[in-house]
């Protein structure tokens, strides 16, 4: 039996640092029940949902069910799901299948925190990509949506077929036609189209722009993922191709390639089919030359030579007519924003105000309201100047522009791409690697420092991780300064693989003028990292670091980098040795 961990919300993560001076390191680890305790429920031969959590609805059990003996059916070896009330009750994934004899796959969780085990059976079933769909789906909203989704997905890729419904929404009639439709379209198009409909939680159209992002980077070129999210009769949607581009355009109620969060007229599984349909053919252009494809050429003849001899006045119009890329709001309101997701169109866009093939990116943005309040969510397309490229990652902070008469009209604040306006410059000096300050150092008060938490892979929680840079940046968490190369001289050396990497929005000089000159221009970046020294097993770290400008685009998350560590205070004292780094690229 394999068994894979998931890496789910965090909020049961095992590891966690205190950020209130010195870094302190909590393990909250799950109390296994052995393969042969007495409080492991006995299997039962045609029964696959063990419900002790109380996670499922009636409607969703059912569709557990469907979807288990639909599995087994197919040679997918046998499945289990179990849930507890809690972790502390939550029994070994691997003791589980051994006990019970799973060799398809088990499915365990407790709270918002589940666990995958993949057997031989069903490991020898699937390709390698599929294998890794499942191993590295995104957190879902809920644990019932994460579970019924993976049954849904192995589901179909054991069938073949191109719907896969996570929800439980469609009875046997409907999803011959839904699966009509995404073949029919697929033919059209001339790539595969895959249906993901999923349990959306609080918001669908956020979890279907997720989903969609996702399963578009591993169901293979040339494919058009479709995904949609229903909680009750609100539904979401959102479109993602690859290598299609252009390949297919939507009608109401679509907008673009989204699907707003909307209230279904009538019955929500006729609702879902209509949506299907309004997925068209793109090509528009296949008969008559002169009334199809002419219009075309003469447009872009137009568009090249507009964008060429007038790029201040017509070229950012034009760009963003073709792309969809938010440009400038004129009258924007400046603020900040956490990346949360990333996808590239494909496009390129050369003009002055972006420099030479600035990429456009799809970002999925959690936006600060310039007026205060909570953050909310935006997905916008943006081309980025090459320059800022290898600091626009996941659980960076940057800054936007807010229209203030539609706050979901966003588009970034280029002055202030890596260095929000309203920033206020470093509350205490620093050198080329610092920690936070002891908590005594300015006053805090014992438990008053920032929290950041990790999941049992080891990866931080991206939304802290941005807090506690800016933070930094702004001066109201304090730094000490700390000599690198010292560290290196005297520290016990092992590596690090990068999880988040943070531009600071500022350089060595403006911290320290004094330093290395050859140094003074290389940026500040905030890292966490997963270290390993010889004998010890991995553990995380926070801290800030100078980043050579040489080797800046190198550095992102899975990156790996060899480091020296202060053993007395490893979770903070980290110093990178750039002249051995990267050791791998992400």
């Amino acid at each position: 039996m394999e068994s894979r961990v998931l890496r789910r919300l965090p909020a049961l993560a095992a590891l966690a640092l205190a950020v209130s001076g010195a870094l302190a390191l909590a393990l909250a680890s799950a109390v296994p029940v052995k393969a042969d305790d007495a409080t492991l429920p006995p299997f039962t031969s045609g029964h696959h949902l063990y419900d002790y959590g109380d996670v499922f609805t009636t409607k969703t059990a059912a569709a557990v069910e469907a979807l288990a003996s639909h599995i087994e059916s197919l040679g997918g070896g046998r499945v289990a799901v179990l849930t507890e009330p809690d972790s502390v009750g939550q029994p070994d994934t691997s003791g589980v299948a051994q006990a019970w004899g799973v060799d398809g796959i088990l499915l365990t969780g407790s709270g918002d925190s589940g666990e995958l085990a993949i057997g031989q059976t069903l490991n020898r079933k699937l390709t390698s990509d599929q294998q890794d769909l499942l191993d590295s789906s995104p957190s879902m909203s809920t644990l019932e949506s994460w579970m019924l989704d993976t049954l849904a997905r192995v589901d179909g890729e054991l069938s073949k077929t191109h719907v896969w419904d996570g929800a439980g929404l469609f009875d046997a009639a409907g999803k011959s036609k839904a699966e009509a439709a995404a073949t029919a379209l697929g033919d059209q198009i001339g790539g595969p189209v895959y249906v993901d409909i999923a349990l959306g939680g609080d918001d669908p159209s956020s979890t279907a722009f997720f989903n969609a992002a996702h399963l578009s980077g591993h169901l293979g070129d040339h494919a058009l993922v479709v995904a949609i999210c229903v909680t009750g009769s609100n539904v979401g949607g959102s479109i993602e191709e690859d290598g299609l581009f252009d390949a297919y355009h939507t009608v109401a109620p679509w907008k673009s390639d989204t699907l707003s969060n909307t209230n279904a007229p009538g019955d929500t599984a006729a609702y879902v089919l209509t949506l299907l349909d309004a997925v068209k053919n793109g090509s528009e252009f296949q008969t008559n030359f002169a009334t199809d494809i002419l219009p075309w050429i003469i447009f872009v003849i137009v568009v090249v030579v507009f964008s060429i001899t007038a790029p201040f006045l017509w070229g950012p119009w034009l760009i963003k007519k073709l792309t969809g890329a938010a440009m400038p709001i004129a009258n924007g309101i400046p603020t900040s924003a956490v990346i949360q997701s990333i996808g590239d169109t494909g496009m390129t866009v050369s003009m002055p105000s972006v420099g030479p093939e600035a990429p456009e990116y799809k970002l999925g943005l959690l936006v600060n309201p310039p007026a205060g309040g909570s953050p909310y969510a935006v997905e916008i397309k943006a081309i980025i100047p090459r320059i800022f490229i290898p600091t626009i990652v996941p659980g960076a902070t940057i800054g936007v522009l807010v229209d203030p008469t539609d706050p979901q009209k966003v588009s970034l604040d280029i002055d202030h791409l890596n260095n929000p306006a309203g920033a206020a410059p470093f509350g205490a000096a620093t050198g080329q690697a610092f920690t936070p300050a002891p908590a005594s150092t300015f006053g805090a008060q014992p438990g008053s420092g920032m929290d950041l938490s990790f999941d049992q892979s080891g990866n931080p929680n991206l939304a802290q991780v941005s807090a506690f840079a800016s933070a930094v940046s702004a001066g109201r968490m304090p730094t000490h300064s700390g000599s690198a190369a010292q560290l290196l001289a005297t520290g016990t050396h092992g590596t690090a693989v990068v999880t988040s990497a943070i531009p600071l929005g500022k350089k060595v000089r403006d911290v320290n003028p004094s330093a290395d000159p050859s140094t003074l221009d290389d940026p500040l970046w905030m890292f966490t990292v997963e270290v390993t020294l010889a004998g010890q097993s991995p553990f995380p770290a926070v801290f800030g670091h100078r980043v050579p400008r040489d080797k800046a685009g190198l550095i992102g998350p899975g990156t790996k980098l060899a480091v020296a560590v202060n053993e007395a205070d490893k979770n903070q004292e980290v110093a990178i040795d750039w002249n051995q780094s990267p050791l791998t690229t992400f």
